[in-house]
């Protein structure tokens, strides 16, 4: 393996309240990687004339970090106790900054639950540093229209979140990260993934193939890249494929998670258990 590159693993099978989706993070072997606590991709065919309450994830809440979700197939309804009602359609992106407390709902739009079809979405968490924890929720949409995407070498790549190829995201982001998905249908396209040599992260393929610093990486596994010397990682395409990266800087601070919550302390956690009982992340009707 390269020096950046240091480990693939396989994603496992988990069921999430009767959906089965592939996680690849956390693993058995791993807990998280700097910011990044979890990644969860969902890929299901929906059978149509359903109510779009009767699928998805109903309200919950969350706090002290950001539930990011790229939907690639379908369409997908976030609703939340700020009063947003939104829909974010294939391409796009739904980035959620937690902050002190919010609650909200997943479901598919009732154009999809109606009629039916595929609903393909990857889901990933990122830690939010302490200094920003206890700041206003706010939810940011990123349609397809908005991404900024090009074309590098035969590859084609959408930028989620941060700076690349003089691109910027209008994401707003409390940490230093790059986040971009990246696809390619012809074998041997080249291109160069700029990786700060302190920075860390992984590369999830959804499917495919393809080669990592002369490694090769197949769909629902994910490459680990650690800090290291080289500043690129050179990614060739071997068939058809979709890759997921998330990179970005360590965050040195201890983490304490229960559920929905992720915070610094035990007792953070604690209270953010306290406050929702209570109302203060307010309230989702669906």
């Amino acid at each position: 393996m390269s020096n950046r590159i240091t480990r693939i693993i396989n994603a496992q099978r988990v069921n999430m309240g009767g959906n089965w989706i592939e996680q690849p993070l956390p693993h058995p072997s791993l807990e998280r990687v700097g910011p990044f606590l979890l990644i969860h991709h969902w890929q299901d065919v929906l059978p149509g004339k359903q109510a779009s309450d009767e699928v998805g994830v109903g309200p919950h809440p969350h706090r002290g970090f950001s539930p990011v979700t790229c939907i690639y197939s379908g369409s997908l309804r976030h609703r939340d106790s700020l009063g947003t009602d939104h829909i974010v359609y294939a391409g796009g992106t739904q980035w959620m900054d937690s902050g002190a407390g919010i609650v909200h709902s997943e479901r598919p739009s009732d154009e999809l639950a109606e009629q039916g079809g595929l609903l393909e979405m990857i889901q990933f968490w990122i830690n939010t540093p302490a200094a920003h924890k206890m700041d206003a929720p706010r939810y940011q949409p990123l349609p397809k229209e908005s991404t900024p995407a090009w074309d590098d070498g035969g590859w084609r790549i959408g930028l989620v979140q941060g700076e690349w190829n003089g691109q910027h995201s209008p994401i707003e982001a409390h940490h230093p990260m790059r986040i971009a998905n990246l696809s390619s249908d012809q074998p041997g396209a080249t291109v160069h993934i700029p990786v700060p040599a302190d920075w860390v992260g992984v590369l999830y393929v959804l499917d495919g193939n393809a080669t990592l610093d002369g490694q090769s990486i197949t769909g629902r596994q994910m490459a680990l890249v650690s800090a290291g010397a080289a500043e690129s990682i050179e990614l060739v395409c071997s068939d058809a494929v979709r890759i997921l990266m998330l990179t970005g800087a360590e965050l040195h601070e201890p983490v304490f998670s229960h559920g929905p919550f992720v915070m610094n302390t035990i007792q953070e956690v604690q209270q953010a258990i306290f406050d929702y009982h209570d109302g203060k992340m307010g309230m989702l009707v669906e």
